[in-house]
C-alpha cells in the first residue's frame, strides 16, 4: 500500500470525526432561486459530467434514519448556550472571524466560533452540533444530509508558489501536472512560457491532500492522491505548507493568495515575498480570468444552514447574508470572488450553492 493510500485510509476512518478546534469567541441570505425547469436540470448534469473532478452532481441527498431527521442541533460543550455556533474550515475562519465579530457586537449576540478543517465541519454537521459549518470545498457525496442547504460564499484562486530565488515565472498546466507527478526532477529541465531556465536544483513539491472525500481544489490539477510523486512531501496547515516553500529553494506549493499575504504581514515570511507564478498565462491574481472560469486552480468556499422544524435558526440565514455582503467588500483579488460575481458571469448555481464553471467558448 502506497504512502497516499494510507493516508487516505487515516482520513476515511479518524478524520470524519477529528475536531483538533482552536476555540474562539466571536452573523441576510440570497434568496433561494425557485427550482430550475427540467431543461435546466438536464443542462446542469451535462456540464457536471465534465466537472467531475471539481464539483459533485448536487441531486442525492445521503440518507440519514428517521431518528437523526428528528434530532435538534445539539451542541457540544463549547457551544452550549452561544446564540450560534459555527464551525469553520482554516481556509476561511481568519477570513471570516472578523466580519462575524463585528456583527456579534452589533447584535449583542453570543456567537460562538471554532477552526477547524472540512472533516471537522462535516463531523459536527453530521452529529448536529452546529448551526453553521464551513467548507474549502465543494461537498461531496456523503456530506448531503437531510435538512441542510449548502450556501457557496464565493471561490479564490489557488496560487501556485515557488522559492523567492526561483527564476521561473509561467508554466503551462501540463508542465505542473508533471512536476507534482515527480517528472522531471530538476529545475534545470523545465523552461518557462518566457523561455526561462530553471536553477540546477532538485524539485522539491509540497502538497497538502486535505478533503479526500470531496472535488474541487487540489484535484483539478490530479484527480487521485495516489497520481502524486511519492517524493512530494506532504503538510497538515498552511502554516506548514507557507512555511515549507521558503525553507527550500527547489520547493513548488500551493495556496490561497490572502494567506500568503497574511503569512507575509505576520513577520514570518521572512523580508521577501513567496512568488505566486502564472499558469497559461494567467496570474492567480487576476480576477477577469478567474471570474470568467479561465484560471485553473481555485478554492470553493461554502457554508452551510438548516432548514425545517427542529433545526433552523433564523440568525444562521442572517448572519450568511451578512457574510455574502462582507465579502463583497474585500479586495476579489486577494480574498475571494463573491457568489453574485459568479452567478452573473455564468457559473451554475442550483439555488445557493455553485454546483458547475461557465460554459468557455
Amino acid at each position: 500500500m502506497t504512502r497516499q493510500t494510507t493516508l487516505a485510509w487515516f482520513w476515511l476512518t479518524v478524520g470524519w470525526w477529528l475536531c483538533p478546534a482552536l476555540p474562539v469567541q466571536a452573523a441576510l441570505v440570497s434568496e433561494v432561486e425557485p427550482p430550475p425547469v427540467s431543461s435546466a436540470v438536464e443542462a446542469e448534469q451535462a456540464v457536471l459530467k465534465a466537472l467531475d473532478r471539481t464539483f459533485c452532481a448536487p441531486d442525492q441527498t445521503f440518507p440519514q434514519s428517521p431518528t437523526w431527521i428528528a434530532q435538534p442541533i445539539r451542541p457540544d460543550r463549547w457551544g452550549q448556550g452561544g446564540d450560534l455556533v459555527i464551525m469553520l474550515d482554516q481556509q476561511i475562519h481568519q477570513l471570516l472571524l472578523p466580519a462575524i465579530t463585528r456583527y456579534a457586537h452589533a447584535k449583542q449576540l453570543d456567537i460562538r466560533v471554532r477552526e477547524g478543517t472540512c472533516g471537522t465541519s462535516a463531523g459536527l454537521i453530521s452529529r448536529k452540533a452546529v448551526d453553521i459549518a464551513g467548507f474549502c470545498c465543494p461537498p461531496g457525496k456523503s456530506d448531503r444530509l437531510p435538512g441542510l442547504t449548502f450556501h457557496t460564499l464565493g471561490i479564490a484562486s489557488i496560487a501556485i508558489l515557488l522559492h523567492p530565488e526561483n527564476p521561473i515565472g509561467d508554466l503551462t498546466v501540463p508542465q505542473l501536472k508533471e512536476i507534482f507527478m515527480g517528472q522531471p526532477r530538476q529545475w534545470s529541465q523545465i523552461s518557462d512560457r518566457s523561455g526561462q531556465i530553471g536553477p540546477a536544483w532538485d524539485i522539491l513539491p509540497i502538497g497538502r491532500l486535505h478533503c479526500k472525500l470531496r472535488p474541487g481544489h487540489w484535484r483539478a490539477l490530479l484527480p487521485d492522491p495516489d497520481d502524486f510523486s511519492p517524493r512530494m512531501e506532504e503538510v497538515v496547515t498552511i502554516p506548514d505548507m507557507l512555511q515549507r516553500i521558503l525553507a527550500q529553494r527547489g520547493s513548488i506549493g500551493y495556496e490561497t493568495l490572502w494567506h500568503v499575504e497574511r503569512f507575509r504581514q505576520n513577520g514570518r515570511a521572512k523580508p521577501v515575498a513567496l512568488n505566486g507564478i502564472a499558469l497559461n498565462g494567467i496570474a492567480p491574481n487576476d480576477v477577469a480570468a478567474l471570474t470568467e472560469g479561465r484560471y485553473p486552480l481555485y478554492h470553493v468556499f461554502n457554508v452551510t444552514i438548516w432548514e425545517g422544524e427542529g433545526v433552523v435558526n433564523p440568525r444562521a440565514r442572517e448572519l450568511v447574508d451578512h457574510l455574502d455582503q462582507a465579502i463583497a467588500a474585500m479586495d476579489p483579488s486577494l480574498t475571494m470572488i463573491p457568489a453574485s460575481t459568479l452567478r452573473h458571469a455564468g457559473w451554475l448555481f442550483r439555488g445557493e450553492e455553485l454546483i458547475g464553471e461557465p460554459e468557455r467558448p
